[in-house]
């Protein structure tokens, strides 16, 4: 019987810091990211090559699972066609950023540790190795610093692709603009805040104002298609006040979409049944606040799988969740805890 697989294996490329494989995504205790190419850090690629390593594995694929693979949910019962083409792009090649968030593990270097992919990816379509119709993803680092963004951003959508972009919205991308216009593009900013105040301590830069234009930028270009990410990061910004003032704001750039997530690296530290109780309330206040605004929310996988496993003994919002959180504010029960990395 034919083995699951997924359409990365199959027709996705991922573009590292410093190799290409199948996928961004590591499974397997660390072991995943199928690998395609090692120690790459940009020029010309065999193409050939590189579908007779994807071919081989997916042949392995359908008898047993390979160990990169292993619990991976992408896994999710795509049928191999035996095309060599690629449709699925992930463009991860670059830590560059210009902002220094207390919760990012990368280097944030103004410059010089990426390559151009605009030459490789028109190598890729020229050559007829390119399917249209698939989705590319643009995150890092930040995006529009990466070497010819915007150029490489309209090619692939001149091409028939969609492109979701992870970007922290300090520059507004003319090509964006576009992009969204057209509806051939997703865009995801993580303000984390809702005044500048907070912002500047979480993200290390004093670009609140930039930010914010950006995204009444992108609403204005196409609301539905933009997404405001609102991360926990305890210490921070785990308190009511922020999140009022979150939604007020997004309430005022015209933001009809938000997401919501917990700091990773704190969650995994302090395990499920050792959180602090107020962030599960924090979150369903955050839930509820966002039907109030009548706004869209998107749960993060991490946070979705913290939920899953929340103790029975922490109280749940119930209608009345307006005066009991008025009543903890003024009891000052909702105090910010030490962020510890």
């Amino acid at each position: 019987m034919e083995n699951t697989g997924c359409i990365f294996q199959e027709k996705g490329i991922d573009f590292g810091t410093d190799d290409v494989c199948d996928c961004p995504i590591t499974h397997n205790d660390g072991r995943g990211r199928p690998l395609l190419i090692s120690d790459y850090h940009g020029g010309e690629i065999d193409w050939e090559k590189l579908f007779d390593i994807k071919e081989k594995r997916i042949s392995e694929q359908k008898e047993k699972t390979i160990c990169e693979c292993k619990n991976c949910y992408h896994l999710d019962g795509y049928k191999f066609s035996g095309t060599r083409k690629i449709s699925e792009l992930n463009f991860s090649s670059s830590c560059n950023c210009n902002a220094k968030c207390v919760y990012c593990s990368s280097n944030h270097s103004d410059g010089g540790d990426n390559y151009d992919l605009y030459p490789i990816v028109s190598d890729l379509i020229s050559k007829g190795y390119y399917e249209s119709g698939g989705e590319v993803t643009f995150q890092g680092g930040e995006p529009t610093l990466m070497f010819n963004f915007e150029k490489l951003l309209n090619l692939l959508i001149q091409q028939g692709s969609h492109a979701k972009i992870h970007t922290n919205g300090i520059i507004c991308s003319k090509s964006i603009i576009e992009s969204l216009k057209t509806n051939t593009s997703n865009i995801v900013i993580s303000p984390d805040s809702g005044c500048a105040k907070t912002y500047k301590k979480i993200k290390q830069v004093d670009c609140f104002d930039k930010v914010c234009n950006s995204i009444k930028e992108y609403t204005f270009s196409n609301t539905d298609n933009v997404l405001i990410k609102y991360l926990i990061v305890p210490g921070y910004n785990d308190n009511i006040r922020e999140i009022d003032m979150f939604f007020s704001l997004m309430n005022e750039l015209n933001v009809k979409n938000v997401a919501l997530e917990i700091e990773v690296q704190y969650a995994r530290k302090y395990e499920n049944k050792r959180l602090s109780k107020h962030i599960f309330i924090l979150v369903d206040y955050f839930i509820k606040t966002a039907e109030l605004y009548n706004m869209k929310l998107t749960i993060y996988s991490f946070l979705s799988y913290v939920l899953k496993n929340r103790p029975d003994n922490i109280p749940r919002i119930k209608s009345e969740w307006a005066a009991k959180f008025n009543m903890f504010l003024n009891k000052n029960v909702f105090k910010n805890i030490k962020y510890n990395r």
